[in-house]
């Protein structure tokens, strides 16, 4: 008989499989797609390795595989991993990084054209989950960091939805740091460093305006206005 360990998140109870996990990557894809679609927010938490996971890291989790099931799902596929994806990071003093060994990526389609996300898998003792990350506190004095944040908005007419795309590099702990997003209409991205370096966003399909607004510490350093034009809209801050 599978032992099943029950793990205790936000108020239900979470099943972690350790000897039902899924034995290749497709598997999983498949798994993590149906339990998507099915909005079924247990089966897809379990899918994730949870080894050495912080209950906070967990809840944090949970809301955002929440909201994307809500959202709705089109479609889920495989993606090899990016050779500039970055799978540790450093902030306030403390080290992220995977629980397991990182293969690629999973991609989410959202229902709402040009949206998507992914998420990292791997493979632990031969199954494979989606990756838990575990944190290291190596610096317990340094120094805090703000609160960033990138707000697109676009103003597009329902016949014609706008497709827009944007890359980012900011500064944590003294590092640069690359990222990027694409949505349909609006998106917000809000993450902790020093401050934002570069910001460029641009028109990938429709016919309408948009705007890029950037936020550090709660306070705005970049308007763009709202502007109708297939040109990008670039930010580059000031020394």
């Amino acid at each position: 008989m599978k032992k099943l360990l029950g793990v205790l998140l936000l108020g239900f109870v979470v099943v972690f499989n350790s000897f039902g996990a899924p034995t290749s990557a497709e598997q999983l894809r498949s798994e993590f797609e149906a339990a998507l679609k099915a909005k079924d927010t247990n089966a897809v938490l379990a899918l994730f390795n949870w080894q050495g996971v912080s209950d906070k890291i967990k809840s944090s989790m949970s809301r955002q595989i929440a909201y994307m099931a809500n959202q709705g799902v089109a479609s889920v596929n495989l993606l090899p991993l990016p050779a500039s994806r970055q799978l540790t990071n450093e902030l306030d003093g403390v080290r992220y990084f995977p629980n397991v060994r990182v293969l690629g990526l999973i991609n989410v389609e959202s229902t709402e054209k040009g949206n998507s996300s992914q998420i990292n898998y791997g493979e632990s003792s031969g199954a494979f989950y989606i990756a838990g990350t575990e944190t290291e506190v190596f610096d317990p004095h340094a120094k805090k960091s703000t609160v960033l944040a990138v707000m697109v908005t676009g103003l597009f007419p329902k016949e014609t939805p706008g497709i827009l795309t944007c890359s980012y590099v900011y500064a944590a702990n003294g590092k640069e740091n690359t990222d990027s997003f694409q949505c349909t209409n609006s998106l917000s991205k809000s993450f902790r460093g020093d401050y934002i370096k570069s910001c460029k966003v641009t028109k990938i399909s429709g016919s309408g305006s948009y705007e890029l607004e950037i936020d550090e510490a709660d306070k705005p350093v970049f308007d763009s206005d709202m502007v109708e034009t297939n040109d990008s809209i670039s930010y580059e801050k000031k020394n």
